[in-house]
C-alpha cells in the first residue's frame, strides 16, 4: 500500500497524515514505509532505531517499530517498545492495542481485554486496522482457556460494529458456538437486562449502560459495583455487572454474580435456574460443583512391584503417550513413565456376564528406577464415589497402603468427571442385546449422578436433596448444567424422567416469547414444542444441529414429523430433520438411507453436500458395498466439483497418492493407473492403506480434518 498525505497516520491517533502533527516527518515516514513494503524489515528497523535516538518520543516511530517487531516475532523487544509507547502515549488507541497483544501472548486475558476495549473507546475517527488482529488473537486465547462465553460476547460486539469487523467476527462466532466440548449454556449470549424504568436506581443504571455502549467497560463496572453496594441485590444491576465482568474475562467474578442473580426470589423460576446453572459453569469451585483430586506419589522399593502391576486384571494398560504431556507439566519430569494403566472394576455381571464389562476409574503411572530417583507410582486419587472405590480396591491388592505417600498437588475437576465413567467391553455385543446394554449402562451413570454428594446441595446427593424446597433451584440447575454438557448421553425425554424422579418440573416456555433472550442456552431444553410455530421450530432445529445439542435431537425430529409444514419450508425442514436423525441413528443401514436422501435434498437447496457424501461413502464401505461406494463417490466428485469439502478431500487424497508414489520410487500400481486417479474406499492397493483404510468392507474412510 502507498503512503500519502491522506493516509491515516501510522501513529494511531485516527487522523490523516495531512492533519496530524506527525506530518512534519512525512518524508521519513515514506522512506521507512517503502522499506517495509519491500520487505526490508531489518533495514527498516535499523532506520527507526536511528531516528529514535534523536526523536525518542515520536509515536509514529514507536508504532512502526512495534509493527516490525511483531512481524519479526521479537516478543521481548516488542514488550519493551510497547511499554514505552503506552507510557508516552497513554491515550493512544494503537499503543493500547499493541500492549493488549503482548498481554495476549503472556496469557493475561483480563489485561488484554481491558486494553483492547479502551482502545476501541478511544478511537475517535476510525478503528486502527490492528484492532481486528488483536481481537482475533484475544478470542482465540479465550477459547483455548475455556472462556467461550466471554469470547462470544466479544464476537457480538464486533458484529455490532458493522463494516469489516463483521467479516472478522462471523467466522470466529461460528467456530465458538459449534465447540461441542463446551457447555451449551456458555455458547449462547446472555439474556437481555430486566426492565428497570421505575426503579430508584434507574438513572444511574442508564448511565452505566451508556458507558457499556461506549465500550468503557471498566468505568461501567466500577459504577455498577458502587450501585450494588448501595442498592443491594438488584437483578438489572447484577445483569449489567455480569456482562462487564465477562467482557473483561473475569469469569470467576462473573460466576459469583450469576449465583447472586439466581438467589433473587422475585425473579421467575426459569431465570433463577438458568443463572444458577451458569454460575456452575463459570465458577465451579465457588459455586460448589468442583471436585478436588489428589495427585500422589508412592516410592517403590519392591523389585516385584512392576510384575504385580502388569498381572493385575483390574488394571488395563494404556499408551504412555496419553499421560506423557500432562505428567511432564505436573511433575516437571522430562522422562515419560514406563507404564500407564486405567483402573477398572467388573460391572453388569448378572445381566451381561458374557461381555466381561468393566467400568473405568482413575489412572496410575509407573516410573522405573532411575540413576537419581527410585521407582515411583503416580496416582490420581478422587475424593469420593465409584472412581475412588475402584482405586482403593486396587491399591489394597497392590499393597500400596504400606508405601510412603507424598501429596504432589491438588487438581480441580468437575463433578461430571466423577459420575460419567465409561464402560469397556471385552466381547462383542449381539445386535439383539444392544438396547438392553444401553439401558443398563445408562442406569449406572444415573445412579452415579444420583448418589454423588454435592457441595452445592449442602453435601447431600441429588437423591437426598429431592423434595427439599431450599435446594430446589440448585438441584434443577444441576440437571440443566448436566444436560448442557458434552458428557451427557441422555436424551431430552430421559432428562424429563430424571426431573420427575427428583420431584422437579422442567420449565415450559412458549415460543411466542423470545425464549433465547429470556434464558439463554436453556432455551434449547425449555422451549415448549407442543405449540411451536413452523418458523420457530426450523430455527430451533437448525441452531441445535449447528451447536450439537444432541440431547434434544430426537424430540425435535419427532416434532418435525408431526408439524404441518408450509410449502416453502418443506424441503428445508426435511433436510434438517434427517440431519438430526443421522446423529442419533444406530443402524448403519438406516444411516445410509438417511444420508442418501440428505444428499438429494442438499442439491435441491443448493447447499454444500460434501460431508454427507463422505459419510455415506464411509457407511457403504462399512456395509461391504464397496463398488457402490466407489461409484457414488466418483459421481459426486464429478457432479459437485466446487463443493469445499469434496475439493479438500480430492486435494488431500492426491497428496497422499503422491506421497505413496514417492515412497515406492515413482512406481504406480497398474490397477490404480486404470482408475480415476483418486483413492476411494474399498480399493485394496497401497494408497488405500496409506490413507488409513483397511481392506474389504471393514475399511475406514479417511476424511480431511480427522485423525
Amino acid at each position: 500500500m502507498s503512503l500519502d498525505q491522506y493516509s491515516f497516520c501510522p501513529c494511531g491517533n485516527g487522523k490523516k497524515i495531512k492533519f496530524c502533527k506527525c506530518n512534519e516527518h512525512f518524508q521519513e515516514m515514506q522512506v521507512i514505509h517503502r522499506m517495509i513494503v519491500g520487505e526490508q524489515n531489518v533495514a527498516a528497523l535499523d532506520r527507526i532505531n536511528a531516528n529514535l535516538k534523536t526523536l525518542p518520543s515520536e509515536p509514529w516511530l514507536l508504532a512502526m517499530k512495534s509493527e516490525l517487531l511483531l512481524q519479526l516475532n521479537e516478543l521481548e523487544a516488542l514488550e519493551e517498545t510497547t511499554a514505552k509507547f503506552i507510557r508516552l502515549q497513554p491515550d493512544n488507541p494503537l499503543a493500547k492495542l499493541y500492549r493488549s497483544l503482548v498481554a495476549v501472548v503472556r496469557g493475561n486475558t483480563e489485561e488484554a481485554a481491558t486494553l483492547m476495549l479502551q482502545a476501541i473507546a478511544d478511537a475517535t475517527e476510525a478503528l486502527p486496522p490492528m484492532t481486528a488482529t488483536v481481537a482475533l488473537n484475544l478470542m482465540e486465547a479465550m477459547g483455548q482457556r475455556g472462556m467461550i462465553l466471554p469470547a462470544i460476547l466479544h464476537c457480538e460486539m464486533l458484529l455490532d460494529m458493522g463494516g469489516d469487523m463483521v467479516k472478522v467476527a462471523s467466522g470466529a462466532y461460528d467456530s465458538l458456538t459449534s465447540q461441542t466440548n463446551a457447555n451449551t449454556l456458555s455458547r449462547e449470549s446472555l439474556p437481555s437486562s430486566i426492565e428497570y424504568e421505575n426503579a430508584p436506581y434507574a438513572e444511574r443504571l442508564a448511565e452505566a449502560n451508556a458507558l457499556v455502549s461506549a465500550y468503557r467497560i471498566t468505568s461501567a463496572k466500577t459504577k455498577l459495583e458502587s450501585m450494588q453496594r448501595e442498592f443491594g441485590l438488584q437483578a438489572p444491576i447484577l445483569q449489567s455487572l455480569l456482562y462487564c465482568q465477562l467482557m473483561l474475562t473475569d469469569v470467576e467474578s462473573g460466576g459469583s454474580t450469576a449465583g447472586k442473580i439466581a438467589a433473587i426470589a422475585s425473579l421467575p423460576e426459569p431465570q433463577r435456574i438458568y443463572y444458577q446453572a451458569l454460575a456452575y459453569e463459570l465458577a465451579p469451585k465457588i459455586s460448589g460443583v468442583s471436585v478436588s483430586e489428589e495427585l500422589c506419589q508412592y516410592t517403590i522399593e519392591d523389585s516385584e512391584f512392576e510384575q504385580r502391576l502388569t498381572a493385575n486384571k483390574n488394571l488395563i494398560p494404556i499408551a504412555v503417550d496419553q499421560l506423557k504431556a500432562m505428567l511432564e507439566t505436573l511433575l516437571d519430569e522430562e522422562v515419560p513413565p514406563k507404564l500407564a494403566f486405567v483402573c477398572v472394576e467388573p460391572v453388569l455381571q448378572e445381566q451381561f456376564a458374557e461381555l466381561e464389562a468393566s467400568r473405568s476409574g482413575s489412572w496410575l503411572a509407573y516410573y522405573g528406577k532411575q540413576t537419581d530417583k527410585p521407582a515411583r507410582l503416580i496416582s490420581l486419587e478422587p475424593p469420593i464415589g465409584s472412581r475412588r472405590t475402584i482405586l482403593e480396591r486396587i491399591k489394597k491388592e497392590l499393597d500400596v497402603g504400606s508405601l510412603n505417600r507424598v501429596l504432589l498437588e491438588k487438581l480441580p475437576s468437575s463433578y461430571l468427571s466423577q459420575v460419567t465413567a465409561s464402560i469397556m467391553l471385552r466381547k462383542q455385543v449381539a445386535p439383539e442385546r444392544r438396547l438392553a446394554l444401553n439401558d443398563a449402562t445408562r442406569q449406572l451413570v444415573l445412579d452415579g449422578f444420583l448418589d454423588y454428594p454435592q457441595e452445592c446441595l449442602s453435601g447431600k446427593t441429588p437423591r437426598e436433596a429431592a423434595g427439599d424446597t431450599s435446594l430446589k433451584i440448585k438441584l434443577a440447575a444441576l440437571l440443566l448444567h448436566w444436560q448442557g454438557s458434552s458428557t451427557s448421553s441422555l436424551t431430552d425425554d430421559q432428562f424429563k424422567q430424571l426431573h420427575q424422579q427428583l420431584n422437579l418440573q422442567v420449565p415450559k416456555l412458549s415460543s411466542s416469547q423470545d425464549v433465547l433472550d429470556f434464558v439463554g442456552g436453556a432455551s434449547y431444553f425449555w422451549t415448549d414444542l407442543s405449540d411451536i410455530d413452523p418458523n420457530s421450530l426450523i430455527q430451533l432445529m437448525q441452531s441445535a444441529l449447528s451447536r450439537g445439542v444432541t440431547s434434544i435431537f430426537d424430540s425435535l425430529a419427532q416434532r418435525s414429523e408431526q408439524m404441518q409444514w408450509p410449502e416453502e419450508f418443506k424441503v428445508s425442514a426435511e433436510y434438517t430433520q434427517l440431519n438430526l436423525r443421522t446423529r442419533t441413528v444406530t443402524d448403519p443401514n438406516d444411516a445410509e438411507k438417511l444420508l442418501k436422501r440428505i444428499v438429494e435434498l442438499g442439491k435441491q437447496l443448493e447447499v454444500p453436500i460434501g460431508n454427507a457424501v463422505l459419510e455415506r461413502v464411509e457407511v457403504l464401505n462399512m456395509l461391504g458395498r464397496n463398488t457402490e461406494s466407489r461409484q457414488f463417490l466418483e459421481q459426486s466428485l464429478r457432479e459437485n466439483p466446487n463443493d469445499p469439502v469434496l475439493l479438500q478431500f480430492m486435494q488431500m487424497a492426491m497428496m497422499r497418492q503422491q506421497q505413496a508414489m514417492r515412497a515406492r520410487g515413482g512406481e504406480v500400481a497398474s490397477s490404480q493407473a486404470a482408475s480415476s486417479g483418486l483413492w476411494t474406499p474399498g480399493q485394496s492397493d497401497e494408497p488405500q492403506q496409506s490413507a488409513g483404510g483397511g481392506s474389504g468392507g471393514g475399511s475406514k474412510l479417511w476424511i480431511p480434518g480427522q485423525d
